[in-house]
């Protein structure tokens, strides 16, 4: 079993059939963690006590038998831009100070309920303000594939440590393509969903007019998986949409046929001509 591709999916599945333990899994992407950061700066700060004993917890719960959650003993990783209680988000700044959070975001809080576990927060543009992975406060994130390059932002950090393999999959938020251009830059997938269908509740505001929340993943499956599980109302968020949470899973089965895409190409033309050509490839698809 190789930790450093699996999926969330089956990773969680692997460890209800117990062929491996939510320690063990937890244990190996802390340590992976260490590398990372020191090579490409994807770190904020790290939970690892918070983190084993939970997957302790998680364990003991395996050999008795109990009913677990889709996401039981997943190690993942977040964005700095989260409320969790008796943390204080650093949002990729120096001056946030103020007294720990008293809960968890709800995004955080929905994941957590599933059976994930928090290991790390994880590099972020300063306040969210940025497509590089730059920051002159707690320094520039590096791209994994070279780190001469940028991993794009503002959710650098969820991009990176999903790229190397340290989880497989994070959340973080997009702007103006703060999910979609780190993920482009390193190589992995995410999804920007429709503003409201997930609650902002306890995340980093920066444009709360345009503001998503979304997962950056390896495989879409774990896309479809995490984004089910985050979206929804929330009496927390009142702009959270209403609309029911269908089963994104099931979805990604359903052929494309029919379905209606806009390109704008002046954007095209504006591109290096090999995006234009992978673009161009993918519409025809």
């Amino acid at each position: 079993m190789d930790l450093k591709t699996i999926s969330a999916i089956d990773l969680a599945e692997a460890i209800r059939s117990k062929k491996i333990s939510s320690t063990e899994a937890v244990s190996s992407a802390l340590e992976r963690l260490k590398g990372v950061h020191e090579a490409f700066n994807a770190v904020v700060s790290t939970d690892a006590e918070e983190a084993l004993a939970a997957a302790k917890e998680v364990d003991a719960a395996v050999a008795a038998g109990q009913q677990l959650g889709p996401l039981a003993g997943v190690p993942l990783a977040h964005k700095d831009m989260f409320d969790r209680a008796g943390k204080i988000p650093s949002w990729g700044a120096r001056i946030r100070r103020e007294k720990p959070c008293t809960e968890d975001a709800t995004p955080i809080a929905r994941l957590k309920a599933a059976g994930s576990i928090q290991i790390a927060a994880l590099h972020m543009t300063e306040f969210a303000f940025g497509p590089t992975g730059h920051n002159y406060v707690i320094g520039h994130a590096r791209n994994p594939y070279d780190p001469t390059r940028i991993p794009g932002g503002s959710s650098s950090g969820s991009a990176i440590c999903v790229a190397t393999g340290v989880v497989p999959a994070a959340l973080g938020s997009d702007t103006a393509g703060s999910l979609r251009l780190p993920a482009a830059a390193c190589n992995v997938t995410s999804l920007k969903g429709t503003w409201t269908r997930v609650t902002r509740a306890g995340a980093m505001p920066l444009s709360p007019s345009l503001d998503c929340i979304g997962p950056i993943a390896r495989d879409v499956r774990d896309l479809a998986l995490l984004f089910g599980l985050i979206a929804g109302h929330d009496p927390r968020d009142g702009f959270s949409s209403r609309r029911p949470v269908p089963d994104y899973l099931s979805l990604i089965e359903q052929p494309i046929d029919g379905i209606r895409i806009g390109v704008d190409e002046r954007l095209i033309g504006e591109a290096h001509p090999e995006v234009q050509q992978r673009l161009e490839t993918s519409l025809k698809i």
